[in-house]
């Protein structure tokens, strides 16, 4: 199933899992689709991920990952 442009494989069916797609992908204030930015630190062996809105200039959710 599609929801948006991206194809889930998950059950996106239910009013349940619609919201959760919709709260994580877009913009809680104008509803444009979040877009991320990778950033890789080689010191730290890291990378963060962060989403952004490009209407609003405004960062919903950043999240570290360690590389092994």
């Amino acid at each position: 199933m599609e929801f948006g442009k991206v194809q889930y494989f998950e059950r996106v069916e239910t009013k349940h899992y619609r919201e959760f797609i919709q709260a994580h992908n877009n913009c809680i204030l104008c509803s444009s689709v979040l877009e991320l930015r990778h950033i890789r630190t080689d010191e730290a062996l890291e990378i963060k991920e962060e989403a952004y809105c490009p209407q609003c200039d405004l960062r919903t959710r950043a999240k570290n990952y360690t590389m092994n």
